[in-house]
């Protein structure tokens, strides 16, 4: 598989030399037109126009036309062929990309039977818009679990499957193609073990929240994220919807240069459940919105969160969940990727499914 993603990120590379000079000239005409400054640099440096200004991969949460996947027998040269991506469209004001969905998959694994229809609306699909939060005045302003749910847990989180259904072209990050949201270098078929909560909201058997406070700072721990969380401020009582999170000046990079101390807020904007089976099948999704703020940099990611957990009977110890992780662009009119939000006309660039298995500690 690691052969399989260089030879993806070679790829692309190479085709976005040959298109970033026209690309920054096509978006800075539609800048122009829209009164936008257009950041100079970008028309003096072209080859600096497929940073991501405005944007990030965000290390979230706990947790039908299926294209085919890419066989894991392929082999050398088999294998970068096949994930050759297509000829990517130039951003051009008021054309839609078409579908053109590059898959990493495992290909022993197909997507399992879902029995909510908000999982089977989120999860079997190539094009999800956002997630539309409610317009109630009474709408929960947290996902409320199970009473079953309460306590502590050890998670398993196995990565399946990448679909990045515009190419790879429009996917904000590289890391999101070297890696997941949760970490850069996670491949399909890696496994990771960490543990999440889920507590009864001011001692409320019927409001059982996740605490995001524990489970962040677990999950983060466990992908072994090159930024440490040092703190996490969170009321779920007084708000929450906002997370603060404290990141530790954290290891070098690659090319050996240091990451410093950053800080970020977390919005949860957006959430939907559904219970099915009696009670057996409980499904939630949850978009959000993080914006990192670090040396000279303000990055702001979009992201949506769809898990359906299925359990045997009620207070199982065990419990089976389907996660998909939905990356999405910003809309920022002054950068390319503001241009390839218009053109995908906001949906999801990347997918990342993974298998989570739970046991009560």
């Amino acid at each position: 598989m690691p052969a399989q993603i260089d030879g993806l990120i070679a790829a692309v590379a190479d085709d976005e030399r040959r298109r970033c000079h026209r690309r920054c000239c096509i978006t800075a005409a539609i800048a122009a037109a829209s009164l936008l400054a257009w950041p100079a640099q970008a028309l003096q440096q072209p080859h600096l126009c497929n940073r991501r200004v405005f944007g990030g991969a965000l290390t979230s949460s706990l947790l039908i036309s299926i294209p085919p996947t890419i066989a894991g027998a392929a082999t050398g040269a088999d294998q970068q062929a096949l994930l050759i991506p297509p000829p990517q469209p130039v951003p051009v004001p008021g054309m839609g990309a078409p579908l053109r969905p590059l898959v990493v998959a495992d290909d022993s694994w197909t997507l399992p039977k879902m029995s909510t229809r908000l999982a089977q609306s989120r999860m079997a699909t190539q094009e999800l818009a956002p997630l539309v939060p409610s317009l109630s005045p009474f709408a929960e302003n947290d996902v409320y679990y199970p009473s079953s749910f309460a306590g502590k847990w050890e998670v398993k989180a196995t990565l399946r499957r990448k679909i990045y259904p515009y190419g790879p072209s429009f996917v904000p990050s590289r890391s999101l193609i070297e890696g997941s949201p949760r970490y850069r270098s996670e491949n399909v078929g890696d496994s990771t073990t960490y543990q999440a909560q889920f507590s009864a909201l001011g001692g409320d058997d019927n409001k059982i929240i996740a605490d995001r406070r524990f489970n962040s700072i677990s999950t983060t721990r466990a992908y072994n994220q090159l930024t440490p969380v040092e703190d996490i401020i969170w009321d779920p009582k007084k708000d929450p919807t906002q997370l603060k999170i404290q990141f530790a000046a954290g290891q070098m990079t690659e090319d050996m240069r240091p990451i410093g101390p950053r800080r970020a807020e977390v919005y949860l904007t957006a959430r939907k459940k559904e219970e099915s089976d009696g009670g057996l099948t409980f499904a939630a999704s949850e978009r959000t919105r993080q914006v990192t703020i670090g040396a000279g940099a303000v990055v702001v990611s979009d992201t949506e969160t769809i898990t359906e957990y299925q359990m045997k009977e009620r207070g199982a110890d065990q419990i089976q969940a389907m996660q998909r992780i939905a990356t999405y662009l910003t809309p920022n009119p002054n950068s390319r990727e503001g241009v390839l939000w218009q053109q995908v006309g906001g949906k999801a660039v990347a997918f990342f499914d993974y298998d989570i298995d739970l046991k009560r500690i």
